[in-house]
């Protein structure tokens, strides 16, 4: 599971004492901005990466890959949960009355 850069540059916060409410005046952004950030609410930018890098050390260039590959896997993720899945079912005629409930229950598509 990829992890949010805001999630790599939170720590290192705490680790150097720095609040959020500092570091967004380091940077030159709102606090609201740098918040959403941090909690995963928001994309790391190319330029927020590259001031991070400049006010604490951590490299762009690695939380630009995590940016990346969070963005990825939330892609895939939210691409697994469109997608709908067929089967194909044979049924008695004296149960298709079950069947049309069990559609009309779980909102499924019958072809009869």
């Amino acid at each position: 599971m990829a992890v949010h850069p805001g999630m790599m540059v939170k720590p290192e916060l705490v680790e150097r004492g720095i609040t959020q409410k500092e570091f967004a005046k380091m940077l030159g952004i709102q606090a609201s901005h740098l918040s959403e950030v941090l909690n995963g609410k928001r994309a790391l930018s190319t330029d927020l990466a590259v001031k991070i890098e400049e006010a604490i050390g951590l490299p762009a260039k690695l939380l630009l890959s995590a940016q990346a590959q969070y963005d990825l896997e939330s892609a895939k993720a939210t691409s697994n949960d469109n997608q709908h899945e067929t089967v194909a079912l044979t049924i008695p005629i004296q149960d298709r009355n079950l069947l049309r409930e069990i559609v009309r229950r779980f909102g499924w598509v019958c072809v009869f």
